[in-house]
């Protein structure tokens, strides 16, 4: 079965919300020196930006472009790398991933739905 983009475009908003509850679990676990629940959340965000990736990746190009302030194909790249490269991942590239970034990715993803 395949999803048409405006069902990718709303699971990318989806798992950005659940990025965001998993982030504050990550500073809970984190505070408190609470190994398994950072590291539960973490893995949580891992497996999120996945399904962002792979998403973003099933989307048309033209969608694609028509938001060229997007790092569409370093969203891909990342889930790439999360996939295949799960030795390369490094917490604090992740860390500057989840907050701007996906605010961005968010944004665009809003606009493309009420186009």
């Amino acid at each position: 079965m395949t999803r048409d983009a405006t069902f990718r475009l709303g699971d990318l908003v989806a798992r950005i919300d659940a990025i965001a509850v998993a982030e504050g679990l990550l500073r809970k676990g984190e505070a408190q020196g609470d190994r398994d629940l950072a590291g539960t959340a973490f893995d949580a965000i891992l497996y999120d930006l996945l399904v962002i990736g792979e998403a973003v990746r099933s989307l048309p190009q033209e969608l694609r472009d028509s938001e060229p302030g997007v790092p569409w194909s370093g969203i891909v790249g990342m889930r790439n790398v999360i996939a295949h490269e799960y030795f390369r991942i490094r917490s604090e590239v992740i860390s500057t991933t989840i907050d701007e970034p996906l605010a961005m990715l968010r944004g665009a993803c809003e606009r493309l739905l009420r186009s």
